[in-house]
């Protein structure tokens, strides 16, 4: 699924990179590693802001795209951050939509390690705020038998481990809010990129669903939420 994760998954606000650098306080030439960086759609954000980005990732066939379009500019890993043998310092640890894959107490100790006093660890999470269609939620669960995927609980979850090691700050919170206009065909194909059960019938149905009763298209109103602690 790399080509249609690369083609189909939204980039993020530029505003979001921005709040990144602002609140870690980041300078050109700063350090990053980012993990799960996928096919570098937050990556090249990171580089047009001048840092020295270290991108990990473990799914091969969605690092060498990010090779593709980025070549030297970025540090491109194979692999899970879990592994990561370096121990050099950096300014900043960024992890868009992929920090719940991390394992808590491993993620937590080599954050706190690999970041000196001041480095900042910047998680991000994008999740549905509405549709534009108000009963397109409700009609996309009956026709598919399940609910649309909610990520409240995850995130909760995922912050806890740093919320209580005191060797980091509060998070910092801002929210980016996006909105697209997805045809049928874009709607399963980007659908098809997130977890879950995906088969042709269900993909029909929903064509069916979108093409018939939303007049070919939906709006997805979605919020990329940074969550940004400071390490002591």
């Amino acid at each position: 699924m790399a080509d249609a994760y690369d083609r189909y998954r939204p980039q993020y606000p530029e505003e979001l990179f921005d709040d990144i650098a602002e609140l870690a306080e980041l300078e050109p030439g700063a350090k990053a590693i980012e993990i799960g960086a996928g096919t570098g759609i937050a990556t090249g954000p990171l580089i047009s802001r001048g840092l020295q980005v270290v991108a990990i990732e473990p799914a091969p066939a969605m690092s060498a795209l990010a090779r593709d379009k980025f070549g030297d500019k970025a540090r491109f890993v194979d692999g899970r951050f879990e592994d990561w043998p370096d121990s050099e310092e950096v300014d900043l640890i960024a992890s868009f939509n992929a920090w719940h894959w991390v394992e808590p107490e491993t993620g937590r100790s080599l954050a706190s390690r690999l970041l000196p006093p001041g480095g900042s660890l910047a998680l991000v999470w994008t999740e549905v705020l509405s549709w534009g269609e108000n009963d397109f939620e409700a009609r996309l669960a009956q026709v598919t038998g399940s609910p649309w995927p909610k990520r409240l609980d995850l995130v909760p979850a995922s912050l806890q481990p740093i919320r209580s090691d005191r060797r980091f700050n509060d998070f910092a919170v801002r929210h980016h809010r996006l909105e697209r206009r997805l045809d049928a065909e874009s709607f399963v194909a980007v659908t098809r990129t997130y977890g879950g059960q995906h088969t042709v019938e269900r993909d029909r149905l929903i064509r069916q669903l979108i093409e018939v009763e939303f007049g070919g298209a939906v709006t997805k109103v979605e919020d990329a939420v940074l969550y940004l602690a400071r390490r002591r």
